[in-house]
């Protein structure tokens, strides 16, 4: 079985042009540690880290753009990869603030260009993800039977009480991608829509550690609206969980909370909060077997976007 990155960032070398300050000598934004363009030295890094596989997806500062900067980002990675196609798969960048054209761009990006699946943010400029308009992407989402990968992005707070320590990136990145979960959830998605598949980056950020607060809550009746009418631990459970947690003791809550099944290696290259070997993390579980941590290393990523890797020899 391969070992598959779902949480890898590419900006092709053709649209280098649209990557924020980037420092004009070393080609790349200073929290960029390894190659943001640079396919040959991508490859290299993935041989040295045991990784046969990236799924592509753009800087969560390149998601949600107007639909002919999409098309170009999309065009550009489906060129970049395509003299690699046993290494890499795109995922689609969408312009989610117009939902119908981002269902024509998802399904044009999977039809013709042969992605896999598709980036969103966690949220679509401060609207959470179970807003009704958003419904015509999800749809078509299901009819095609792609899933989405979920970044995190101007997160709560972020001007108001995490400009200082890095605290946008520590505290609001897994703290907006509960808000995005919890939104899912409880605003009813996928109890509307359950075939819909959705992965979270950061090992799903606060929220495998408020399964439980959240459970509680729902079956006290505590105040505000009722959506769902199952306890929303049967809508949880069809969530998946890259591996990007930073610590094995947590990895291993994760894995024993959401099971081995519903979690994918997630690296974040190149970025600096990444984690540079994913497959060291999970050969450290203590209580996983064997057959689990293949599992976690592609074969739940092989199921879940539908991989065909009977082709390559790895």
């Amino acid at each position: 079985m391969p070992r598959i990155d779902v949480h890898a960032h590419l900006v092709p070398e053709s649209c280098a042009d649209l990557i924020p300050g980037r420092n004009t000598d070393a080609g790349k934004p200073p929290n960029v540690v390894d190659s943001m363009s640079d396919i040959p030295e991508r490859v290299g890094h993935m041989d040295e880290r045991g990784i046969d596989v990236q799924l592509i997806s753009m800087p969560p500062w390149l998601c949600n753009l107007e639909i002919n900067t999409a098309r170009r980002l999309n065009d550009g990675v489906a060129e970049a990869i395509a003299p690699h196609k046993d290494r890499f798969a795109g995922l689609a960048t969408v312009p989610m603030a117009d939902p119908e054209v981002a269902a024509r761009e998802l399904e044009r990006c999977v039809k013709e260009l042969g992605f896999v699946g598709l980036e969103i943010l966690s949220n679509v400029e401060g609207e959470n993800l179970d807003k009704a308009r958003f419904a015509p992407l999800y749809r078509k989402m299901v009819e095609l039977g792609t899933p989405a990968f979920i970044h995190p992005h101007n997160v709560l707070a972020a001007k108001e009480r995490l400009q200082d320590f890095y605290l946008t990136n520590l505290i609001g990145n897994p703290t907006d991608t509960a808000v995005a979960a919890a939104s899912l959830i409880f605003g009813g998605v996928l109890q509307e829509m359950p075939d819909l598949k959705f992965i979270l980056a950061h090992g799903g950020g606060t929220c495998p550690y408020l399964r439980g607060r959240w459970e509680h809550g729902w079956r006290r009746k505590v105040e505000g609206p009722r959506i769902i009418y199952r306890p929303p631990s049967e809508y949880f459970q069809k969530l998946y969980f890259d591996t990007l947690t930073h610590s094995v003791p947590a990895l291993n809550y994760l894995v024993e909370t959401v099971g081995a099944e519903h979690v994918m290696l997630g690296s974040d290259y190149p970025f600096d909060m990444g984690d540079y070997d994913p497959v060291k993390s999970v050969s450290a579980l203590p209580h996983a077997s064997d057959a689990e941590k293949e599992a976690i290393y592609g074969g739940n990523a092989t199921e879940v976007f539908k991989l065909d890797v009977t082709a390559a020899a790895w």
